[in-house]
């Protein structure tokens, strides 16, 4: 993969503010790291047999779930790099509620390897964007903390508005699949001039049934985009088309 300047530039920023206010594991809690390597190897990676489509992990050979086989997908890939369990729950939660955004910048190498091993070649990438009330409660966006980084490691330009929320929604916390489709149904639209014609890479921190990342994925498709690529750090194990999700999830 090539060495871009602004990826140098990030590495840059966040090597220097590390040096300065040394970190703690996101995890155990060791100093002197974003993740220490031994809470890293505890990571339950998605690496074996899944989804070609939507990522959900399989077991079986074919290359499509049986939901993706019954049902059309508006995006034209999704992966997820981790169970969300664990080690990457612990990442997601100090990302998205501690103010640990050097996070993002500490997968982006391991996400943009994904990307590589996916064969996806975008033109562009951007975060899943908050609502206004939530933007404006937690000062930043996760999503983007994750995107930016991705991006500039991948060497494609990062744009934070091609996506925006049009329409805020509740909490998705304790919602079924069906309930969260409902709940995001066209509350996104894309910027035509910014989309159009372009392969975009969608970027969130957790996917848990995949109703926002569709509901952006067809307002992307609705404004022209030629391929939609979704992207997330951790994946919510799914029973009986019921989440069982904690606080850590939107």
């Amino acid at each position: 993969m090539k060495i871009q300047a602004a990826d140098l530039i990030n590495k840059g920023f966040w090597g220097t503010l590390d040096w300065i206010y040394p970190p703690e594991c996101a995890s155990c809690g060791e100093p002197g790291y974003r993740l220490c390597a031994d809470c890293f190897k505890k990571i339950k990676f998605i690496k074996n047999k899944y989804c070609l489509l939507c990522g959900e992990p399989m077991h079986s050979e074919v290359e499509r779930c049986a939901i993706c086989q019954a049902n059309p997908r508006p995006y034209t890939a999704m992966r997820n790099l981790a169970n969300y369990t664990g080690v990457i729950r612990d990442c997601v939660h100090a990302l998205k509620y501690e103010n640990n955004q050097g996070l993002g910048a500490f997968f982006s190498d391991v996400l943009a390897l994904l990307v590589v091993e996916a064969g996806w070649m975008p033109d562009l990438g951007m975060p899943v964007p908050l609502s206004g009330q939530r933007l404006a409660e937690r000062g930043y966006n996760q999503a983007a903390c994750i995107a930016k980084p991705l991006t500039a490691r991948l060497g494609i330009r990062y744009h934070p508005f091609g996506i925006a929320r049009i329409r805020d929604t509740p909490s998705q916390v304790g919602l079924s699949g069906e309930a969260r489709r409902r709940n995001v149904a066209g509350a996104f639209r894309a910027v035509s001039e910014i989309v159009s014609g372009k392969r975009v890479l969608v970027v969130d921190d957790v996917m848990t049934t995949g109703s926002t990342m569709e509901a952006c994925a067809q307002a992307l498709v609705d404004a022209g985009t030629q391929a939609v690529y979704c992207l997330t750090l951790g994946r919510f194990a799914q029973h009986a088309g019921v989440t069982h999700e904690t606080r850590h999830q939107v």
